[in-house]
Parts: structure tokens; sequence; C-alpha cells
């Protein structure tokens, strides 16, 4: 069952990034790109062939297949249905992700390209918010007493601590998804980039494993905010994933994308949620 939920996962990414480009210019009443056009993307940048800068390392060169690796390794341990290995630790898993985000900064540092080190000042400096915040929104809000292991990440808890748990947790899937308020897939600014001034010396094929990579970690992190909702099927995740989709569709849509030093408070935000989370429910006991 794991092994098919990954194969659906890879193969159902760059879709769930085509159908969320397609509703947002609907929203704004424009025609929007075909749903399918991520894919033909995908395909356009596999033929070309990879340039990078002169005097470029050999980090360079492996950063796309080791950020690939990460984003497989992520959905191959997710939890689409219950029953997820306890062995396999939400720690662990948080440092996995920081893996794929060091070698990718120090990827753009080592291009020597001066937008790609401010992208890459910025992704450390946001990233230092976001685990810390992600540990405690999973552990507080999902797994309190109940260890360690993604198999604890059962369904957080209905009522106010669980809300602020999950506002915690999606603030945390707009960050690393690339989403407005916090940053903004769509932009050719480089002095607003954070996630995409990462990859601004990539072309080619080395560029379609990169954009490969966060369509299937954005279709994971989806999948991993089903887990903490309710629903013990593979059609209640299905729909849960629809319908957070649709709800960051929607707040791009509604907000604009906050100034680069509010990110910050913004992060800071989600991880006084989660922390109050915790404290509400050791106040209100481990329901």
């Amino acid at each position: 069952m794991s092994v098919l939920a990954t194969v659906l996962l890879i193969a159902f990414a760059p879709l769930v990034q085509g159908a969320m480009k397609r509703l947002r210019a609907r929203l704004q009443r424009r025609p929007g790109p075909a749903v399918i056009q991520p894919y033909r993307d995908l395909v356009k940048l596999w033929r070309k062939d990879a340039l990078l800068p002169e005097g470029a390392s050999v980090l360079t060169v492996l950063a796309p297949g080791i950020v690939l690796g990460v984003a497989l390794a992520f959905a191959a341990v997710v939890p689409i249905a219950a029953g997820a290995p306890a062995a396999i630790d939400v720690v662990a898993l948080v440092f996995l992700l920081a893996v794929g985000r060091f070698v990718l900064s120090l990827a753009a540092l080592d291009t020597r390209s001066a937008f790609a080190g401010m992208a890459a000042s910025r992704e450390m400096t946001f990233g230092s918010l976001v685990e810390p915040t992600l540990l405690v929104a999973l552990l507080g809000g999902a797994a309190l007493g109940g260890g360690t292991g993604i198999a604890g990440l059962q369904h957080i808890p209905l009522g106010l601590a669980g809300m602020l748990a999950f506002a915690a947790f999606f603030l945390v899937l707009l960050s690393e998804t690339a989403r407005v308020p916090i940053d903004n897939q769509e932009t050719h600014y480089e002095l607003t980039m954070i996630h995409e001034g990462l990859v601004l010396e990539y072309a080619g094929w080395q560029l379609a494993l990169l954009q490969f990579a966060a369509y299937l970690q954005q279709l994971s992190w989806l999948f991993l905010a089903a887990l903490l909702l309710p629903g013990d099927t593979w059609w209640a995740h299905a729909l849960w994933v629809i319908a957070i989709a649709v709800a960051i569709t929607i707040v791009e849509t509604a907000w604009a994308k906050v100034r680069l030093f509010d990110v910050p408070q913004l992060l800071t935000t989600a991880f006084v949620l989660a922390a109050t989370s915790i404290g509400l429910r050791l106040l209100g006991g481990a329901e």
C-alpha cells in the first residue's frame, strides 16, 4: 500500500500544481494555463541542456539529485493511510527536510550569484523559524504523550488547542510550499524571491529535477496535513488534500504577499500558536 501511495504521489504531483494554478487564475478572472501544463514544462526542460555558471563546484551539479532524493524520501514516509511504521520519527523527518534546504542553499551560494545568495540567506533564516514551529505543531498538537513516531500523529484533537495547532501547521505549509502571503511561486522579481531565487542559475534537465522535487514536496505536505485531520480512509485523506489545496489557493487570491521583513513575524506567530496549543492541552489533559 505504501509503495502504491508513493507512486500516486509521484504521478499526480505536477497535476496538483497545475490544478492549483488554474483555480487561482479562475478566481482572478483569468483563463490560466492548462491543468497538465506542469507536465509539459517538465518535458520541455528535460530536453534542454543544463548550463551552469563558470567555476561552479561539484556540489552545484549534485544538488538537484539530492533535493529530488529528499523529496522522494519525504513522499515515501508520509503515511497516507493508517498504520504507518512507528520507527519513522517526526524529528528525523524534520531533519530530512532540513538536509534538502541546506544542500540547495549551499548550491545557491556556490553559483556566486548575488540574487541566489540573497535567496539562500532568506531561506536559512526563515528555515530556522519554520523547523521548530513544525516540530512543536506536530508533537504538541497531535502526538502529545504518544512519542515521536509518525504513527502517533493520528489526528489533531478538536477544540481550541487543535485549531491553534493546525493554524500553526498551515502557516508552515504556506512557507514550505512557497505560497502567498509568505512567498510567491510566480514572481520574477529577484529582490523578493525566496524559494525561486535558489534555482535562478539552473537550467535544462537540472531545473526539471528541482521543479519536480518542489511539486512532489508540495503534495507530500498536503497529505501530511490531511493525516492530521479526521478520517482514516484513503478517500477521506484525498478529500482533505483537495480541500486544503483549495483553501491555499483562496488565501493566495484574497491576500497580498507580505513585506519580506514581516515574514519572520508571521512565522513567529505560528510558533506562538503551536506553543499555546501545547499549553492548552496540558491544562486540559491529554485528550
